[in-house]
């Protein structure tokens, strides 16, 4: 199956300082980041059927779904969310994206308390939740893993036996730029992640907020930065998984071009 992900959205970045002006409709006149959205998103819309970059082969298939990495908006207000709902839709047919959006919150989207996390709880089920595709199984942690999230993630993976393929997702970085001075580095989440995943078969974990993209390793544990909209980091991540492997290609839609790829075995020959 294929899937893209995508991260620091940003939503109200560059609005009026009166939202009072703010058009009535966001989708024909686009304000501060949201020609950059209106971009990303028709790349996606398109993307299915184009050839992959030549050490991977083959080509794009349909996605099954956005996953979102967190800073869905600027400052955790209401008009930036309805704009976000506009382009992003949910299901696939209420805004410009054309695939299923499965969204967690960042650090910017509880500036002001928690009324974006309780948006996202309305439509996925709660703060953390998951669901398979197929034989993979996804889990959206959030801004990342509290006590509550690690709780949540110990009595889901409880129900999955050790082999299944695991992918996890959530805001904050666990290693390099941007991932020490705040509350998940700063407490022992960190430590308490590896452990409630360390018998599982995580295959990937993404993250955003260090607005940039990046591979490396955690835990044994393949860890990705998709790329963001705010700022000039203009990548998504095409990820594809099959029975036997898995690989992870970031597209700038600002060139219009691949512009890393990777891919790794899921089992041994």
């Amino acid at each position: 199956m294929t899937f893209f992900v995508l991260s620091d959205l940003h939503f109200g970045f560059g609005f009026p300082d009166d939202l009072n002006t703010l058009p009535a409709n966001p989708l024909t006149q686009p304000v501060g980041l949201e020609r950059d959205h209106q971009r990303v998103i028709a790349k996606m819309n398109g993307l299915a059927g184009q050839t992959y970059p030549p050490p991977l082969g083959g080509k794009v298939q349909m996605p099954r779904g956005l996953l979102l990495t967190g800073d869905l908006t600027e400052w955790g207000r209401v008009e930036e969310w309805q704009h976000f709902v506009a382009y992003y839709g949910l299901h696939g047919h209420e805004g410009l994206l054309k695939i299923p959006v499965f969204e967690g919150i960042g650090n910017h989207d509880r500036v002001h308390g928690p009324w974006v996390e309780q948006r996202v709880a309305e439509r996925h089920g709660g703060r953390f939740y998951s669901w398979d595709w197929d034989d993979l199984h996804l889990v959206s942690l959030g801004e990342a893993p509290d006590d509550e999230g690690l709780a949540f993630l110990a009595n889901d993976l409880a129900h999955y036996a050790a082999d299944v393929p695991i992918v996890l997702y959530f805001h904050l970085a666990l290693e390099g730029p941007w991932s020490t001075g705040n509350w998940f580095a700063d407490g022992d989440f960190r430590n308490r992640l590896g452990k409630t995943i360390e018998k599982h078969r995580v295959i990937a974990i993404f993250h955003g907020h260090h607005h940039a993209t990046g591979h490396y390793r955690w835990n044994g544990v393949d860890v990705y930065k998709p790329g963001a909209v705010k700022n000039s980091t203009h990548t998504f991540s095409v990820v594809h998984v099959t029975d036997s492997k898995m690989s992870v290609a970031r597209y700038d839609y600002e060139a219009n071009a691949w512009e890393w790829s990777d891919e790794k075995k899921l089992v041994a020959e």
